[in-house]
């Protein structure tokens, strides 16, 4: 089959790595961000561990992590750090939660972090494409 467009692996890749990265950064780290610098931490305690290290390490996944998805630098990196606290909001935070927002009757679903860790995982196998700060950083020869 024909293309449809020149080089749309790329194109997509740059689609899909800054329309999610926005998502991911402004909806759900930036949030948190502004939770850590305030100082109010109304985080779960994770694994054990202290609810503000936890509040940082989202920080650094869903905020540091998507500004770099969204310019693709170290986009692979950056997927997998995403895709992992993804798989923990999905398995962890939402656990007993329906898989779908639709059955949840106003409370949380595994839905959008399922979503999210999908998309995480095209990111992470496209690679940053043509059109990120990886191509132009380390050219290939």
């Amino acid at each position: 089959m024909k293309s449809f467009i020149k080089d749309e692996k790329d194109l997509v890749a740059l689609i899909l790595r800054v329309g999610f990265g926005i998502f991911i950064v402004f909806g759900h780290g930036f949030g948190k961000l502004q939770m850590l610098l305030s100082g109010d931490i109304q985080f779960p305690p994770l694994f054990g561990l202290d609810p503000k290290i936890n509040l940082i390490m989202a920080v650094i996944f869903e905020f540091v992590a998507g500004l770099a998805l969204i310019f693709g630098l170290l986009t692979r990196l950056a997927s997998l750090g995403l895709m992992g606290i993804m798989f923990v909001a999905a398995f962890k935070v939402h656990l007993s939660d329906p898989w779908f927002a639709m059955n949840a009757a106003g409370g949380g679903s595994k839905e959008m972090a399922v979503l999210y860790f999908l998309a995480f995982l095209v990111t992470f196998i496209l690679g940053g494409g043509k059109y990120s700060l990886d191509a132009l950083i380390f050219k290939k020869k």
